[in-house]
């Protein structure tokens, strides 16, 4: 008897890829709604910029593989782990902290990663689909 193990299924030795994919693609989406209401009130008298949450606090939540430092020059992991929220900017006259030139980079680094994210899921699905007989093109 065969048994057929669902790649998305998350059990205690794995992660639900396409799930975790999903997540981030809505973080992605949710932090660009914030960083374009940012640029939105770039004028706004006594505002302050937003930023969500790093996306780091999602991948905790699941069951990630933990990296093993086998050499001490090694990166850490908690290199990678700094907080996206601004503290400090400058007020301008009428107290509004937003920095466009700051938004407009956090905007393009959000945008590529959005980007590199759709790219990851289709390539994923392709080979799904080839692993079930399809012919791999997700077009």
């Amino acid at each position: 008897m065969t048994t057929i193990v669902d790649p998305t299924s998350q059990d205690k030795h794995g992660t639900d890829l396409l799930r975790l994919a999903e997540q981030r693609m809505k973080w992605l989406q949710r932090r660009e709604s914030v960083l374009a209401g940012n640029v939105a009130n770039a004028n706004t008298p006594n505002y302050k910029s937003k930023d969500i949450s790093p996306f780091q606090g999602i991948l905790k939540t699941h069951n990630s593989v933990a990296l093993t430092l086998t050499n001490p020059k090694h990166i850490s992991q908690e290199a990678d782990s700094a907080s996206y929220h601004t503290t400090g900017t400058l007020a301008s006259i009428n107290g509004n902290q937003v920095s466009l030139e700051d938004e407009l980079t956090k905007i393009a680094d959000t945008n590529d990663k959005h980007r590199f994210a759709i790219t990851v899921y289709g390539r994923y699905m392709s080979m799904y689909n080839i692993a079930l007989g399809g012919s791999g093109s997700s077009s």
